[in-house]
C-alpha cells in the first residue's frame, strides 16, 4: 500500500474528528479557531465531538461545519456529507439551541379551560336556583290527608252571615264545605247554637284532635299573623273592618293583632276575654292551647 492510499485510510470518519485533526496538525487551539470564526469556544468544542444536537437545526451545524472546514482548508462539501451520514445529527430540528431549551422555564398546561368550566357551571347553577325560586319545586309531592291543613276562610261580612249560624256553613274560598250540607252535622250544629251561652258562637263540628277552630271578627282594621304549632303560617293578612276571618288548625296557635282592641277572638265557639297587652299600645301577641284556652 502506497503512503497516501494509507493516508487516505487513516482519514477519520466522523466530520468532528477531521476537523479536530486538521486543527491540530496546523497547531491551532480550540481558542483560537474559535475566535477567527467568530464563535464561542462551546460551538467548536460542540463540532469536533459530534456534539450537533447542541447547535440547534441542521442548517445551523451544516453552517458551522462549512465556515470551520473552510477556515481549516478543507473540502466543505465533504465534511458536510460526512454529517449527513453520521448518526449523530438531530432527529427533531429545532431553530433553538439545545443550551437555550435547557435554560427556559417550563411551562404549565394553560387554565383557561377550567375558568370557563366553572364559569359556565355557576351561570347554569345559579339559573336553576333562579328557576326554582320562581316556580317552586317540579317535583315536591302534594300534602296528604295526614298532614296538618289549615283552611282559610275568605274575607265575610258580617252582614252577610246570619245571626247564630255555625262556623261550618261559612264559604271555604267560595265554596260551601261537605260536612255543612249533611243533615245530621246541620241539626247538631243548630242545637248547639240553641243550647250556647249569650254573646258566644256555636262550636265548629268535626275536628280532628289537637285542632281547634278560630274566628277573628273584626270592627276595625288590623293586621293579624297566625302560625300553627308546626310554625307554619296559615293566615297573614289584614283583616277589613266589617269582616270575619275562621281558621281550623292545629294547636297551639301563636296570634298577633295589629289593633287588638277592634278585633273579637272566638276559640272553638267560645269568645275570649281581651287578649293581654302592653298599656297605651295597640298590639297584642299571645297563643291559644289545643283546649281552646288564652295562653
Amino acid at each position: 500500500m502506497s503512503p497516501p492510499d494509507a493516508d487516505i485510510a487513516e482519514l477519520p470518519s466522523s466530520p468532528g474528528a477531521r476537523l479536530r485533526r486538521e486543527r491540530e496538525a496546523r497547531g491551532m487551539s480550540q481558542q483560537l479557531a474559535a475566535e477567527t470564526l467568530n464563535l464561542d469556544p462551546m460551538v467548536v468544542t460542540s463540532l469536533e465531538s459530534n456534539d450537533f444536537a447542541a447547535l440547534g437545526a441542521p442548517v445551523f451545524v451544516r453552517g458551522h461545519l462549512r465556515r470551520y472546514a473552510g477556515m481549516l482548508g478543507l473540502a466543505e462539501d465533504e465534511i458536510v456529507t460526512m454529517y449527513e451520514r453520521s448518526k449523530q445529527q438531530v432527529d427533531e430540528p429545532s431553530l433553538v439551541p439545545k443550551s437555550r431549551l435547557e435554560m427556559a422555564p417550563v411551562r404549565g398546561k394553560p387554565r383557561w379551560p377550567w375558568v370557563v368550566g366553572g364559569l359556565v357551571t355557576f351561570l347554569v347553577a345559579a339559573a336553576l336556583v333562579a328557576y326554582m325560586s320562581a316556580n317552586g319545586l317540579p317535583w315536591a309531592a302534594p300534602a296528604t290527608e295526614d298532614e296538618p291543613q289549615a283552611h282559610v276562610l275568605q274575607d265575610v261580612p258580617a252582614a252577610a252571615v246570619p245571626a247564630g249560624a255555625p262556623a261550618a256553613a261559612v264559604p271555604v274560598n267560595g265554596e260551601v264545605p261537605a260536612a255543612a250540607n249533611a243533615p245530621d252535622t246541620a241539626a247538631q250544629s243548630a242545637a248547639a247554637a240553641m243550647t250556647a251561652p249569650a254573646g258566644s258562637a256555636p262550636v265548629p263540628a268535626a275536628l280532628r284532635s289537637g285542632q281547634v277552630s278560630l274566628q277573628l271578627r273584626f270592627s276595625t282594621d288590623s293586621w293579624v299573623e297566625v302560625f300553627d304549632g308546626s310554625g307554619k303560617a296559615v293566615l297573614y293578612d289584614l283583616g277589613k273592618a266589617g269582616s270575619e276571618r275562621t281558621i281550623t288548625a292545629d294547636a297551639p296557635l301563636s296570634i298577633t293583632l295589629g289593633n287588638a282592641p277592634g278585633v273579637v277572638v272566638v276559640v272553638n265557639g267560645r269568645t275570649l276575654p281581651p287578649p293581654p297587652r302592653a298599656v297605651g299600645q295597640m298590639l297584642a301577641r299571645f297563643s291559644v292551647g289545643p283546649d281552646g284556652s288564652l295562653r
